[in-house]
């Protein structure tokens, strides 16, 4: 659990490998949930009110079956840098991006229900060192402004 956090992730997880049944994060001035090289499954995460992005997925695999993110300033979850993610159920609202799929990730989610965004899903390469991204969804609802940005390269599938 974190609040009120003024640093640049409220927790930041690094080389983890575990379960964890629950996180939540409220009211962060940056980043709520940072997680780089790790292998982690995550069975409930909250993350409401960060001023960046809500959850940020980097360099490893991760496994996330509820996730209810809110009010996140950039993007409710993000993954990069070669990671692979699985959600089974999310909820993202009044966020700039949902999800973001970039630099060599995977990105599979079975559940998903975006509203309140700019953009609902994105898939791209930002680092030259890297390559395209894949994103594939399953049962999607998304309210947003502009629906998908998929930059070209990068794959997207709905099923």
């Amino acid at each position: 659990f974190a609040e009120n956090s003024k640093c640049e992730d409220a927790i930041n997880l690094i080389r983890t490998d575990g379960d964890i049944d629950k996180i939540k994060i409220q009211n962060n001035m940056y980043d709520g949930l940072d997680m780089d090289f790790s292998s982690l499954s995550i069975s409930n995460m909250i993350i409401n009110n960060s001023k960046n992005d809500c959850a940020d997925l980097s360099f490893g695999k991760y496994s996330i079956k509820q996730a209810k993110l809110t009010k996140c300033g950039d993007k409710g979850i993000s993954v990069g840098e070669k990671s692979i993610a699985f959600f089974k159920d999310i909820d993202i609202s009044e966020s700039n991006i949902g999800i973001a799929s970039k630099d060599s990730s995977f990105v599979e989610i079975n559940n998903s229900n975006i509203h309140s965004t700019k953009i609902c899903l994105s898939a791209y390469r930002k680092k030259q060192e890297f390559g395209p991204s894949r994103l594939k969804i399953l049962n999607y609802s998304c309210e947003s402004e502009n629906i998908n940005y998929i930059q070209i390269g990068s794959e997207y599938e709905e099923n």
